[in-house]
């Protein structure tokens, strides 16, 4: 039997609503769900490059950044030891001189942050499905993740400006040290911005539901959870 075009219409309208539902379903599952199974870690990683869902990406923006806020930095101590004429002008800035106890507060802080940068590059690399310290295929939720969205971010946020105080009886803190603080917290708020939309893509609705339930960096927001969580599984257990 022949299908006139006024009875075609139904049916092809049908298909092209099946064919955006697979397709929003696919959107709403992430990038990650597109990638065939069967391959070798480094052609999954090809594979999140290709899709544009890699953290490699942004590295290099972040390198760079983090390369000249750390040249301010470093900028009046050159200066100073090395007595080039070119550099006089940032051998005479301004300099603060810390108290002992501040600069012992800042070791403690840069231990503290290294050790959370730390811990979270072993629980990406041991949950990640892909044993790397960056890329990640499966959405980390364990350890540090659990209570916020971001610690590796975190522990950045406070270890440079941490370094710079531990260190100022040594190099000098100057106003380029606070510049180069601006810049490389600048940079660490942007990147957790990029860093949502991109793994928003990479997990779809799974990492929606994940910004909801975790803070992006709000440690007391994020541990009051946890333990509220952990409270209530308690309570739940006991009763059944």
């Amino acid at each position: 039997m022949r299908i006139s075009r006024k009875n075609r219409q139904p049916a092809e309208t049908a298909e092209k609503n099946a064919e955006g539902g697979e397709t929003n379903a696919r959107s709403e599952e992430g990038k990650v769900r597109e990638i065939p199974r069967g391959l070798t870690v480094e052609e999954i990683k090809r594979e999140l490059r290709e899709r544009r869902v890699s953290v490699v990406s942004y590295h290099a923006c972040w390198g760079a950044v983090y390369t000249v806020a750390a040249v301010l930095w470093l900028l009046p101590a050159v200066a100073e030891h090395t007595g080039w004429g070119f550099l006089g002008f940032f051998s005479v800035l301004p300099r603060v001189v810390f108290p002992v106890f501040v600069l012992v507060v800042g070791f403690g802080l840069v231990v503290v942050d290294v050790s959370l940068e730390s811990q979270a590059a072993r629980v990406r690399k041991s949950c990640g499905g892909l044993n790397d310290v960056d890329e990640t295929v499966f959405l980390v939720r364990e350890g540090p993740y659990r209570v916020v969205r971001h610690p590796g971010y975190l522990a950045e946020l406070f270890l440079y400006p941490s370094l710079t105080v531990a260190l100022s009886a040594w190099i000098p803190f100057t106003v380029l040290t606070v510049i180069s603080w601006v810049m490389v917290i600048g940079m660490i708020v942007i990147l957790m911005r990029v860093e949502d939309k991109l793994n928003t893509r990479k997990w779809g609705v799974e990492y929606q539901r994940y910004m909801r339930e975790v803070p992006a960096i709000n440690f007391i927001k994020g541990l009051w959870n946890v333990l509220r969580k952990d409270k209530t599984s308690e309570v739940e257990g006991d009763r059944d």
